[in-house]
């Protein structure tokens, strides 16, 4: 067998976290092709951070991220 046969026949998977960063690199290059839309008011950026954890936390859920006991 070749090396091209053998990384062939092996199975690759996309980390969740590559993903991720894909997705963010997408959003922040819409933002800048819409000439970078203000930010929220400071009183909004409290709840933002809150948003942000709970997305995150469930993300971490979902895709079994925790320690395998």
């Amino acid at each position: 067998m070749s090396d091209t046969d053998q990384t062939s026949a092996i199975e690759r998977h996309r980390s969740p976290g590559l993903v991720l960063f894909g997705l963010l690199a997408l959003g922040v290059a819409v933002w800048g092709i819409a000439d970078g839309p203000t930010f929220p008011d400071a009183s909004n950026l409290g709840w933002l951070a809150v948003g942000v954890g709970l997305v995150v936390g469930l993300l971490l859920i979902v895709t079994g991220a925790r320690s395998q006991r």
